[in-house]
């Protein structure tokens, strides 16, 4: 049997990478690899068979192509389809700390899709700025140059910081940083414009079909200007039609129960325990000798203007996970296909309630 059509029979049964999965299937530099390889082991067989023992080599071909790709995909060469485009809305530069291994999972190992929205210009960290001084050459600390320098600067950081996470696009709202509180209502009743807010918010999510939003989980402890911008969140969540509502999720470094505020009853049903975590410490790459904290720890140190998150380096190992069951139809069942996609650690002993 001449060479080249045998090695069109064996060329003919190379898999496809993209038709492993009928739902797109798996993605990543790998693909063409292995297909490459394939083709490549194809033409090796055909060009040892002497058509007589053609059947058994299809058959080899056939264990040995699955085993490659096998091979493949259990060293992480290759990944499922990226994960459904996400919004972060945050009131803060660098709030994105709350679910910076979650992201650079999503947008720069799988693919996915991830924005950010920053509702604050952050001027309000001045009082935190000691160490960025020298680097800036600028007072920073000092209020009034504080409040005047940090808006560019902490623009800056966040963008830096998102690329370190591969956020592609940043939405700055420019609204008044001003000052640490619990308060919820402190940023929308002292300038702060709700209406712009949460427009801009439910517009993005139109138009650029957004599955998931991430916040942070609105504890009646934290920053209130964290509580309000997942309210905001929620509320423009709620304005939208069923069919484009996407799911909320609230992240924290605390895996204690959420007790809600009376605020958060509004428009948000939280889970009174995390429905899913994510492991900062968990290893990859060549002899597993990188982890997620790695990555968290590049995103804190961008952040220069802000020296107490420089306190916070590889301080918390976990990002845990809460839904808003009110956000979207099937808001449990979808955030469980997208941390199922991320390979996070399903929370047993924080079953959803």
């Amino acid at each position: 049997m001449p060479f080249d059509r045998n090695a069109s029979r064996f060329r003919s049964r190379v898999i496809s990478v993209q038709s492993l999965d009928p739902t797109r299937g798996l993605r990543h530099t790998g693909g063409p690899l292995i297909e490459q390889k394939s083709i490549q082991l194809a033409d090796h067989l055909a060009n040892y068979s002497d058509g007589r023992g053609d059947r058994l080599n299809l058959k080899l071909f056939d264990r040995l192509q699955f085993a490659f790709i096998c091979a493949f995909v259990s060293t992480g060469w290759v990944f499922a389809q990226p994960p459904g485009k996400t919004l972060l809305v945050v009131a803060h530069p660098d709030d994105e700390y709350y679910f910076a291994a979650t992201v650079y999972r999503m947008a720069v190992q799988l693919g996915g899709r991830v924005d950010e929205l920053i509702i604050t210009n952050g001027e309000g960290g001045f009082r935190y700025s000691t160490l960025a001084e020298p680097y800036y050459r600028k007072s920073l600390t000092i209020e009034a140059i504080g409040r005047k320098e940090l808006p560019a600067i902490r623009r800056k950081e966040a963008i830096n910081a998102g690329r370190v996470l591969g956020i592609q696009k940043h939405f700055f709202l420019g609204q008044k940083d001003e000052r640490f509180t619990t308060d919820e209502e402190e940023g929308p009743n002292h300038g702060w414009n709700s209406a712009l807010i949460t427009t801009k918010i439910a517009t993005l999510v139109k138009r650029r079909h957004y599955r998931y939003v991430f916040s942070v989980l609105p504890r009646s402890t934290t920053h209130g200007h964290h509580q309000a911008a997942t309210a905001l969140a929620a509320y423009a969540i709620q304005t939208l039609p069923e069919n484009v509502r996407p799911v909320l999720l609230g992240f924290d470094t605390d895996a204690s129960e959420y007790v809600p505020p009376p605020s958060a009853e509004k428009n948000q049903k939280w889970t009174t325990r995390y429905a899913f975590a994510f492991d900062r410490t968990a290893a990859f790459g060549f002899q597993n000798a990188l982890t997620y904290q790695i990555v968290v720890n590049w995103m804190i140190a961008e952040h220069k203007s802000q020296g107490l998150l420089q306190t916070m380096q590889s301080k918390y190992p976990r990002e845990y996970i809460w839904v808003d069951l009110e956000s979207a139809p099937e808001a449990q069942t979808a955030a469980s296909v997208l941390f199922h996609l991320l390979r996070t650690d399903l929370a047993n002993d924080g079953k959803s309630q």
